[in-house]
């Protein structure tokens, strides 16, 4: 090989960069919605952290009307894109998210948002119980055992 030959094949291979691939995104762990006895209510749905879920019935097609004020007693369950959601076995329904208009994916049961109540503030409390506000009683929740 001339001096030529490889002083331009050493140049070659230095200049060369590896090549770099960027780093996937980590996946976001699950949000699984789990369910809870409450003393006065039953078994009810609760957010992963034992705090009861609601529903607000004037949320329909799939519109937030839960927004500003609103948020300061009822909070939404969010999630980020991305997250596997999950039920616990053997009760049906669906969960999905709908987008906020005040920003966030918010998660939703059967098309409706999910939200916890600010004065509940034990897990299972269900305080926040009112002519418009509802726990999520799924219908075809297990027995516990021995009841």
């Amino acid at each position: 090989m001339t001096p030529l030959l490889a002083a331009l094949a050493v140049a070659s291979c230095m200049g060369a960069a590896p090549q770099q691939h960027p780093a996937a995104a980590p996946t976001p762990p699950p949000l699984t919605v789990m369910v809870a006895d409450t003393d006065a209510l039953g078994r009810v749905l609760t957010a992963p952290d034992g705090h009861t879920l609601y529903r607000y019935d004037r949320e329909e097609g799939g519109t937030v009307a839960c927004v500003t004020t609103c948020t300061d007693t009822r909070k939404p369950l969010l999630t980020r894109p991305g997250t596997e959601l999950r039920l616990p076995p053997g009760i049906v329904g669906t969960l999905g998210t709908i987008s906020r208009p005040d920003g966030g994916d918010q998660v939703t049961y059967d098309g409706s948002p999910l939200y916890t109540y600010a004065a509940d503030e034990q897990p299972v409390d269900a305080n926040g119980v009112t002519l418009h506000w509802h726990v999520i009683q799924p219908p075809n929740v297990p027995a516990t055992p021995g009841g």
